[in-house]
């Protein structure tokens, strides 16, 4: 089993082994490409599981082939991040950590596989910042629900953030990670939300995805159609990535996943992509 040590040990060496990228150049995909995460059952917090989804989702819309590994220091080992940290993906002997500079790596590296290869650049720039919105209204949606409702917190993020250590460690664990959350919903202004407040920011972002679905309907039915129309982008994996992970989550709170249901566009979205790159195993019996 590859140790903490072992993944810095290989970040330290990648600036020295690994060759300048050309524009426009498709490198080999590494074999041994890796996704590591902390263990779902246990430990992996909503805003985590969503992000790790999102990766897997947009490495198999891109037909790149990859393997998972949870292990308890996952997160310890993660090279750092906007909002996570996770997953971490190891690709050869670099790491890169959290969606987005995953998706900037493929594009640069992986012309002919990155599914938004087919877009004009301002459509891209206007996707990559629709990219940026959804994930920071989603992920900070999440975090606000898992570490500022006490209940949520007590039974669902707490047991998960202390479970990989003995006490008192893991009381040390669980403040400093609180403590991380409650820092980044400052910076973005979310910490004196209420939980209609953060209901209200969710509705807006929902509610501009369900547009941008409406507008590619045929014959005003709901269908399977893509965030940009018939062809797949990023955006369409970060989407799915949060919709799943809020339909399939066992938080006390139903707030999240009751404001989701609440657009059935983003629910046809999620399981037409869920059936096709998932075999409709994430979302499973979910309404």
């Amino acid at each position: 089993m590859e140790t903490e040590m072992e993944v810095a040990s290989a970040m330290l060496q990648a600036s020295d082994t690994q060759p300048a990228v050309l524009p426009g150049e498709s490198l080999p995909w590494p074999k041994d490409v890796c996704l590591y995460q902390p263990l779902e059952d246990t430990q992996l917090l909503l805003p985590e599981q969503a992000s790790c989804l999102a990766v897997k989702t947009y490495l198999r819309m891109c037909r790149l082939p990859y393997t998972e590994r949870q292990c308890d220091n996952a997160e310890f080992m993660s090279t750092g991040g906007r909002l996570t940290k996770l997953p971490l993906m190891r690709l050869g002997r670099r790491l890169f950590a959290e969606f987005e500079p995953i998706v900037v790596h493929v594009e640069c590296t992986q012309l002919a596989n990155a599914v938004s290869s087919w877009m004009g650049f301002e459509e891209r720039e206007d996707m990559r910042s629709e990219v940026t919105y959804v994930e920071n209204t989603f992920t900070l949606a999440e975090l606000h629900q898992c570490f500022k409702e006490a209940s949520i917190y007590a039974d669902h993020t707490q047991p998960r953030i202390g479970s990989a250590h003995p006490w008192p460690l893991s009381s040390i664990r669980r403040r400093e990670k609180s403590e991380e959350a409650l820092r980044l919903l400052r910076v973005y202004q979310w910490d004196e939300l209420s939980t209609r407040g953060v209901q209200v920011q969710l509705q807006q972002c929902c509610q501009l995805l369900s547009d941008k679905l409406e507008a590619h309907e045929s014959h005003g039915k709901l269908s399977a159609n893509y965030l940009y129309g018939q062809q797949l982008c990023e955006l369409d994996a970060l989407v799915f990535g949060h919709v799943a992970s809020i339909l399939s989550s066992q938080l006390a709170c139903p707030m999240l996943s009751d404001t989701v249901r609440a657009y059935p566009r983003l629910i046809a979205h999620s399981r037409g992509i869920d059936q096709v790159y998932h075999q409709g195993k994430q979302l499973g019996g979910q309404e």
